[in-house]
């Protein structure tokens, strides 16, 4: 976690990929993760992964842990996580923005 200066600088950057996987710690930790912000964190860390090339690969292996976790503990938020994602519908409580890919219409 980025050390907060006195300027409070810190609190105004734009979060990384590094920073999303801690907020799904965080929230599953909490017990605060439910399937659709399960959806939405996943969808965007994996999409950051796919887009950006990190030549630490420690950031791949932390999404995997994650994914991982998020199996152990909550199985059936992770199946209804992936059948959404292979399904790649868009819900009418699905904000169409989580699925770039579609065609909108």
């Amino acid at each position: 976690m980025p050390i907060i200066t006195s300027d409070h600088k810190d609190l105004f950057r734009t979060p990384d990929t590094e920073d999303k996987l801690n907020l799904f710690h965080m929230l599953l930790n909490a017990n605060q993760l439910n399937a659709m912000v399960s959806l939405a964190l996943l969808k965007v860390i994996h999409g950051e992964l796919g887009t950006n090339d990190y030549s630490d690969r420690t950031i791949y292996k932390r999404y995997a842990s994650s994914i991982e976790t998020l199996r152990y503990r909550m199985l059936d938020t992770l199946q209804l996580v992936v059948a959404t994602w292979k399904n790649q519908k868009a819900k009418s409580d699905t904000p169409p923005e989580w699925f770039p890919d579609e065609p909108k219409g």
